[in-house]
């Protein structure tokens, strides 16, 4: 078989640009620190990585999910503190007022009426620029009282203006934590006990010198402390379960991003010595084609 000057010359460019080729692609490798930088470099290796990804992205947002969970909870439970602490310290003067005097109790008015402000003020709490015990209706104050009423009654009456929305977050796949958001239930639950007509009864009470009906609320109050602890019971299970997937997540994260580095991430090392074969490699054939085109290029020229 005869091979001519022109069969030689394209098959030379060919392996010359074949190298050319490798050579760029391990200086991609090196620059990028990845294996892989296109779906045809590997395309089962690429959709191995591609599916450690979307890995990561969700235990990421379950992540954020889990942490946002828990200072809603936090914060819950730093609400129903302090109003339990609160209703304690009321309770404490309707029991000190049911045997005390006239002078005693009209002081003790004004001290009700404080605490049920701060009551209602913690009631109406807001995190990241939510209401929180609004249920669904997270733009609009909970509760409210109207104090331009003619009586005491009609001023410390309060009105629940949210729903019985709750409040969801996904932890993980097929999986999500329900935290109470319904104020009404929490606070002035008409099926149970309402923290705020305990308080305006009382208030109604001291004004009025009722001794029996001061002595009521001690009762009223003591009922408001249970539902509170009942409330606050039941988010520890819920505590529980976002700390134990926290600590799923935080251990499993680490594995799924070893197991995407196996796939794509680069032997630096390995890469630069591969780099500089290609070079010599190259360097070689270009000086080798050199030398095997000039005399046919003289040949041609006589």
């Amino acid at each position: 078989m005869r091979v001519t000057n022109n069969t030689m010359t394209n098959s030379i460019v060919r392996y010359l640009t074949s190298q050319n080729e490798a050579l760029f692609e391990r200086q991609k490798i090196i620059a990028s620190g990845k294996k892989i930088n296109k779906p045809s470099d590997d395309p089962i290796g690429m959709g191995k990585v591609l599916d450690y990804r979307q890995t990561i992205n969700s235990i990421e947002q379950y992540q954020t999910n889990v942490q946002m969970g828990k200072t809603r909870l936090e914060v819950t439970e730093t609400n129903l503190e302090m109003v339990d602490d609160l209703l304690q310290v009321v309770r404490a003067i309707s029991q000190t007022e049911a045997g005390g005097t006239t002078q005693s109790r009209q002081l003790a008015t004004e001290n009700v009426k404080n605490i049920f402000d701060q009551v209602l003020d913690m009631t109406n709490s807001k995190l990241s620029g939510n209401y929180m015990f609004s249920g669904y209706q997270t733009k609009t104050a909970p509760f409210s009282r109207d104090d331009t009423q003619a009586t005491t009654f009609d001023k410390f009456s309060v009105t629940y203006n949210g729903d019985a929305g709750n409040v969801q977050f996904i932890i993980a796949e097929n999986t999500e934590v329900t935290m109470q958001a319904n104020g009404e239930v929490m606070f002035h639950d008409p099926a149970g006990i309402s923290v705020f007509d305990a308080m305006r009864d009382l208030i109604v009470a001291l004004e009025n010198d009722d001794a029996a009906a001061i002595a009521t609320q001690k009762d009223l109050l003591d009922q408001a402390h249970t539902q509170l602890q009942n409330i606050r019971g039941a988010n520890a299970p819920i505590s529980y379960q976002l700390g134990t997937t926290e600590n799923h997540w935080q251990n499993y994260k680490p594995k799924i991003e070893e197991l995407l580095a196996k796939e794509e991430v680069a032997n630096i090392t390995e890469a630069i010595v591969e780099l500089q074969s290609l070079e010599l490699a190259y360097q070689t054939t270009l000086a080798t084609t050199a030398r095997i085109i000039q005399p046919g290029l003289l040949n041609f020229l006589k």
